[in-house]
């Protein structure tokens, strides 16, 4: 039997609380980082994917963005991710005021060829920066999604901007975020989920 008044129905609303979280999926409630609100879950190429982690890009001048990524299986190993032919989704939630395409491009670009260096001067690597055609201002939202054909797709606050379909620039990608030379350390480490 439960208290009545106050303090038995905050008890109570307490067990109900504690009951929905032992219930309810990780991966299905969104959460709170930076200002920024992260989905739990997301549908990709009408499949379902599951946050697997985020981390926060950082420069002398603040926050740059949160990147975050989606994957169908959760790990902690970049090789699984890199190695799965399965969707998967890299997004990017800009926290400054104005990053420049040019930097954002070139920052990708040095990660690209540090960990696949035989893409340089690549076409459809020229296509896929293309696709970043104007700079990106606090709240906008870049999804870069990743289908089983190798279609790397880019779209911008909900818009598809473009696609490129390259499994070398698939894997490319991929690495440039999560591979051994990533653009940043610390979103590596967010994305597979070891902060």
């Amino acid at each position: 039997m439960y208290e009545h008044g106050k303090g038995g129905c905050m008890k109570l609303f307490g067990i109900v609380i504690v009951c929905l979280f032992m219930v309810v999926p990780k991966s299905s409630y969104a959460l709170n980082a930076y200002g920024v609100q992260i989905d739990g879950s997301v549908v990709v190429d009408g499949q379902a994917l599951h946050l697997n982690g985020f981390g926060l890009r950082t420069k002398m001048f603040g926050k740059v963005y949160l990147g975050s990524l989606y994957l169908a299986k959760q790990t902690a190993k970049s090789a699984e991710v890199i190695n799965d032919p399965g969707v998967k989704l890299v997004r990017i939630n800009f926290l400054h005021k104005r990053v420049l395409k040019d930097k954002f491009v070139e920052a990708l670009n040095g990660a690209l060829i540090r960990n696949s260096s035989s893409l340089a001067g690549n076409s459809d690597l020229q296509r896929l920066y293309a696709l970043f055609n104007k700079d990106f201002i606090h709240g906008e939202v870049l999804d870069i999604s990743f289908s089983a054909d190798g279609t790397v797709r880019v779209s911008r606050n909900n818009q598809v901007v473009g696609s490129v379909t390259s499994k070398n620039v698939q894997t490319a990608v991929l690495k440039a975020f999560i591979g051994l030379s990533p653009i940043d350390e610390a979103v590596r480490a967010g994305m597979l989920g070891r902060l």
